[in-house]
């Protein structure tokens, strides 16, 4: 009796164990299932799906920066705000009082000008810094990536790459040099070290001696910094020499429309730079205030991949074909960048893409005879015009009806010190042409920085 029922108990363990290693095999297999399903469930890829572009929001802070070159600086607002701003113009600290419509005036040497500006302030400040004997210099916001074509590094045509770093932490920059057989090994401009609010100039005659055309694509690694190009011709044997900025472009284009061409007898140069790794083709055509047309004799150009092209335009900006033309429009089917450097009359100048305008700006004028050249317009249009004297007295107040394919030059008083431009129905590029005898500066109209970009951040799986 007693071994019979040992027997029973002894079977009901074993199904028991059974049960259990059931249980636990099932649970091995249905866990990994659900705990897939699971994430299969949350679907991690709807995130990046539903990734959201930066938000736009006022800008509040701004630094604008100068490269070193006279010994004031003139600014103003762009738009109705009035404020301070703080500065430092070589190693004198200060602040001044900005306001529409009037021009403020600060000095204090030749080194490179940093204003920090707070509040509504910041969205619309405007500087302007001018050589002698004529000679205009961009400040703007530091950029992380920018475009210079048609520099030099020779005897005869040579520049100087200037970076000025604004913040207390040191920053990086590489340049990739481009010449007329592709890209230059330049390894002393790459890695380059800018120290915590300090300056840098590489000489590119020093550098990278060559005496081919050169454009020089400049990108920060590492914190902030304005880079900017002063470029020189010499005339060996003569002692004539001539200075001016070359402006950056801020990427290539297909469509590059530059406007500020000199009169005079002299060389003009259009230089391009084809950085794709494919060859790509340029159709060069004249802006006139009748129509934009190709002149005669002039093909299209052959651009090999990541290489400069320099192109000779003196025979066809003083040709018959010239007269009243405003500006060169070269088209290609990849992005390209470009520059027209005029060396007349012992004076260098230098037309280089714009960028079309569609909201008010405002620019500060050099001295001289002075007119303002309009074009690019994709629809008919108006575009006010307004210029001011430095304590802020109209001058001339004018419309211009503008529309596409036609070159529009709007004359501008001698006393101008302040220039506001703005257009209606139509987006437009200009360029404010300043002259002095045979002295030239070009300065672009640009669009006031007036918002900043907010990163979307939310909450995701690692």
């Amino acid at each position: 009796m007693s071994r019979a029922t040992t027997r029973h108990s002894s079977g009901s363990r074993g199904r028991s164990r059974g049960r259990r290693l059931d249980v636990t095999t099932a649970l091995s297999v249905v866990l990994p299932l659900l705990t897939a399903g699971t994430l299969l469930a949350v679907r991690p890829d709807d995130a990046a799906r539903d990734a959201r572009a930066p938000a736009s929001t006022p800008l509040t802070r701004s630094v604008t920066i100068c490269p070193g070159g006279g010994s004031e600086v003139a600014l103003t607002s762009g738009t109705d705000a009035s404020g301070t701003t703080s500065y430092v113009l070589g190693k004198r600290e200060g602040e001044t009082d900005v306001e529409p419509g009037s021009v403020a005036t600060v000095s204090g040497g030749d080194g490179p000008f940093v204003a920090r500006t707070e509040g509504d302030l910041a969205a619309g400040l405007v500087a302007g810094r001018f050589d002698e004997p004529l000679a205009a210099a961009e400040c703007r916001a530091p950029a992380p990536d920018l475009w210079f074509t048609g520099v030099g590094a020779g005897a005869r045509h040579t520049s100087v790459l200037e970076l000025v770093n604004p913040d207390a932490g040191p920053a990086v920059v590489d340049a990739t040099l481009y010449g007329v057989s592709g890209v230059v090994d330049a390894p002393e401009l790459r890695g380059v070290s800018v120290p915590a609010r300090g300056v840098v100039r590489l000489a590119l005659g020093e550098v990278v001696p060559r005496v081919d055309e050169l454009a020089v694509h400049v990108t920060t690694s590492r914190g902030r910094v304005s880079a900017s190009i002063r470029d020189r011709q010499q005339e060996l044997g003569t002692g004539g020499e001539a200075e001016d900025w070359l402006p950056p472009q801020v990427e290539p284009s297909t469509s590059n429309l530059l406007l500020g061409t000199v009169k005079g007898s002299g060389a003009r140069n259009l230089v391009l730079l084809n950085p794709g790794e494919d060859e790509t083709r340029a159709t060069i055509r004249l802006v006139s205030p009748d129509a934009v047309f190709s002149p005669a004799g002039l093909e299209e150009v052959v651009l090999a991949p990541q290489s400069v092209t320099r192109v000779s335009l003196g025979e066809v900006l003083t040709g018959p074909d010239a007269e009243g033309v405003t500006g060169v429009l070269v088209d290609s089917p990849a992005p390209i960048t470009a520059a027209l450097r005029s060396y007349v009359g012992r004076d260098l100048s230098h037309a280089v893409t714009g960028t079309p305008v569609t909201a008010p700006t405002t620019v500060l004028a050099p001295p001289g005879d002075k007119r303002l050249e309009l074009a690019g317009a994709d629809a008919a249009g108006t575009v006010a015009v307004v210029a001011r004297n430095a304590e802020g007295e109209v001058l001339a107040d004018k419309t211009v009806k503008v529309r596409a394919g036609r070159g529009f030059t709007v004359p501008v008083p001698r006393a101008t010190a302040l220039l506001t431009v703005t257009p209606a129905g139509t987006g437009i590029t200009g360029a404010l042409v300043a002259t002095d005898g045979p002295q030239v500066a070009v300065v672009r109209l640009r669009e006031l920085l007036t918002s900043g970009l907010v990163a979307d951040v939310r909450l995701g799986l690692p």
